[in-house]
């Protein structure tokens, strides 16, 4: 179930554009949550784009 979920946001993450990054970065986090309970252990790539969407709202520098 992971590296499906891992391998699908990472395809919709390379065919995205300015307008539909936020959409996958915030649908993949809320179903990766619901799934395991926490955004920790994500592979260093997925963590990095997800990273970047937590900067946009202001919850990381």
């Amino acid at each position: 179930m992971k590296d499906s979920l891992l391998n699908s946001f990472r395809n919709d993450v390379k065919n995205s554009n300015a307008d539909s990054f936020p959409l996958y970065v915030d649908s993949f986090t809320n179903l990766w949550d619901y799934e395991f309970g926490s955004l920790d252990d994500l592979p260093h790539d997925v963590d990095a784009l997800v990273a970047d969407r937590a900067i946009e709202y202001g919850l990381m520098e």
